[in-house]
């Protein structure tokens, strides 16, 4: 990768959904599989950290600026590897918008992820935080088969399903740090008027509950566990229930909201400072512990 593709200091704000103004000490926009792999080399080479942004969505920026090389991952890529006649095993590229593969899919009538129509993010982020959607349950990774992996001293491997070790807001590349390139998901056939009316069902459910048309980095905390919830005597694991319940629904911080819709959405007003951010993350995890002794965790990747 040549260094005049590498662009320095430049504004995030386009690229996160919370529309934080951190600056990228160095930024590179990465549109094929080489480009990704020329990207890990480059921050080797140089010794610098690097980080990786998708749709920008779950992620919180604290930070002014964010040292090292920042990735914006635009690889867009699809197609059917494998067909029989209820399924088809389609290899999308990490950077594949979700909900445009999900509406790519109820056209082609390919069920298995369409109750993720309206996540904002892309592949590669939605394998990383293994997305969940609960009516009904489901999560992100559960039709994959198999990926390809990026690890960050540049070594390429495919793994199959089990290496993610997915649960609740997790997989196993979290730890690693490895960057999926592609991933294949087995889909079975369905007619596209079924497809799309499961999704069409989820949006609206979304629409419904959660705060659009605003910037916020979506779901700010993870729920809290079963035995969480039986421990403190609560109805719910829902995070947004302790933060409401804590008196926060529709507090204000400088710029920041804490959504009167849903408690668990953190909405930037337009100009909220980082400092800001990092000062309300702390006063609901605070309040929540102090009335019912339970830490919350960041479901959103808060970037120092």
């Amino acid at each position: 990768m040549q260094n005049n593709m590498v662009q320095k200091q430049v504004d995030l704000f386009p690229h996160n959904t919370l529309r934080m103004r951190a600056k990228a000490e160095s930024f590179f926009i990465a549109k094929s599989k080489g480009d990704l792999i020329d990207a890990v080399k480059y921050a080797n080479e140089q010794s610098i950290p690097l980080f990786v942004i998708g749709g920008g969505s779950n992620i919180a920026l604290t930070a002014k600026e964010i040292k090292g090389l920042v990735i914006k991952n635009l690889y867009m890529k699809s197609e059917v590897v494998a067909e029989t006649e209820t399924t088809v095993d389609l290899k999308v590229s990490s950077g594949y918008p979700v909900t445009k593969l999900i509406n790519e899919n109820i056209e082609a009538g390919y069920e298995g992820l369409e109750y993720h129509l309206g996540l904002p993010g892309t592949v590669g982020g939605a394998l990383y935080m293994n997305s969940k959607w609960t009516h009904p349950e489901c999560y992100f990774g559960d039709p994959l088969i198999s990926a390809t992996l990026l690890s960050p001293d540049g070594v390429v491997r495919e793994v199959d399903k089990a290496y993610f070790d997915f649960a609740y807001d997790y997989s196993t590349i979290q730890k690693t740090k490895e960057i999926v390139l592609n991933a294949v998901f087995r889909l079975k056939k369905e007619k596209p008027s079924v497809v799309k009316q499961r999704a069409e069902e989820s949006k609206e459910y979304r629409f419904k509950t959660q705060p659009h048309g605003v910037a916020s980095s979506g779901c700010f905390f993870q729920n809290i566990t079963k035995e969480e919830m039986k421990e403190i005597n609560v109805e719910t694991q829902s995070a947004g229930n302790l933060i409401d319940k804590s008196g926060l629904k529709g507090y204000q911080l400088g710029n920041f909201t804490i959504s009167p819709e849903h408690a668990n959405f953190v909405i930037n007003q337009g100009e909220g400072s980082p400092d800001d951010l990092a000062k309300l993350i702390q006063t609901m995890k605070q309040k929540v512990k102090e009335k019912f002794g339970v830490e919350l965790k960041e479901e959103v990747v808060v970037k120092q």
